[in-house]
């Protein structure tokens, strides 16, 4: 059985979608998966589900549990780091493989970018944007795109797309995601004073970024646990993602997306490259103004459900961790 281990990050309650899923996908295709929590406990590991651990005390694990499994079962070891910052440390681990999966292009991540490709023995990246730079910068590297995707757990899909959890006339509308720089307040500001006959949810922690919108058209819920997101999306009339344009959201493929069309619901976005991709399924916007217009227009002609729905389910993460194993095997 090879190990899979993503290095030390994020605590594993906080940290971003993408990695969480991709790690489930790899145990539950057989490999073995260890998430090493920032966190120092008595405990050494936790496993959270078939084949899935979190590694609660780094250097014990490291140095006597590690290198035991690795000779006990003749496993070969990969990396999958989302963290650049991190490629000094990799080298602890003895990997037969490292990947490096390019998630976004925030600045402070480009700047270990040259050393971190080095260092890996492919890189995967999650938006066309993204892939065509690094294969014009890094022509020697293999590079493949795996984008986000659906997590059919979450049950979006099953969901009876007329429950509400609002008892207010008003129709609900709503963005669930981080409220950080790249969100376009201005545009959430007009909706709200423009469009009295919608209320607004905001669910999504701080992110750099205070909340101070003060309008009774908007409710910000701020973090919400994920088991509770299903009620909140189902009870949406149509869902947004008011982003900035900038380098930042023109390399971003949004989760949200994905489990936005779960639900059936309309979606309306900004003009972001990996949104207007699937503009047959999600109305894009190149202003405020064809924001409103195009949100008024579904709030009264939602238009066809189950082919959003069809387009989640074709997108799921088990479809892209078969992409992920094919790259592991040609690798390895």
């Amino acid at each position: 059985m090879d190990i899979i281990i993503y290095p030390p990050t994020i605590d594993w309650t906080f940290m971003k979608q993408r990695p969480q899923h991709l790690m489930k996908q790899f145990a539950d295709q057989g490999y073995l998966v260890f998430y090493c929590n920032q966190t120092s406990q008595q405990m050494e590991i936790e496993e959270i589900s078939p084949n899935l651990f979190l590694v609660h005390d780094h250097d014990k694990w490291l140095n006597m549990t590690l290198p035991t499994l690795r000779k006990k079962n003749n496993s070969k070891v990969g990396i999958w780091c989302t963290w650049p910052q991190l490629v000094d440390s990799l080298h602890q681990y003895e990997a037969d493989w490292i990947i490096y999966d390019c998630v976004d292009e925030f600045p402070r991540m480009l700047a270990f970018e040259r050393k971190m490709i080095d260092a890996s023995t492919a890189i995967v990246c999650t938006a066309e944007r993204i892939f065509s730079r690094l294969r014009r910068k890094y022509p020697e590297k293999k590079i493949k795109l795996i984008r986000n995707a659906y997590d059919k757990d979450m049950g979006l899909h099953l969901q009876k797309n007329n429950r509400s959890i609002s008892h207010k006339q008003k129709k609900s509308i709503g963005y669930i995601g981080a409220w950080a720089p790249w969100i376009d307040d201005r545009l959430i500001s007009r909706i709200a004073t423009k469009m009295k006959d919608v209320e607004i949810v905001i669910i999504g922690t701080e992110f750099g970024k205070k909340f101070n919108l003060n309008n009774p058209n908007v409710t910000f819920l701020g973090h919400l646990p994920h088991k509770d997101l299903a009620e909140y999306l189902t009870s949406f009339s149509a869902c947004l993602i008011p982003f900035r344009i900038n380098p930042i959201t023109r390399a971003t493929n949004p989760v949200k997306m994905y489990e936005y069309l779960a639900t059936g619901k309309p979606v309306i976005s900004t003009n972001l490259p990996e949104c207007s991709l699937v503009h047959q399924h999600v109305d894009i916007a190149n202003s405020h103004v064809e924001f409103m217009e195009k949100l008024s227009y579904r709030l009264h002609d939602p238009g066809n459900l189950q082919n959003r729905i069809n387009f989640a389910l074709q997108n799921t993460w088990e479809h892209r961790i078969t992409d992920a194993i094919s790259l592991i095997r040609e690798i390895t």
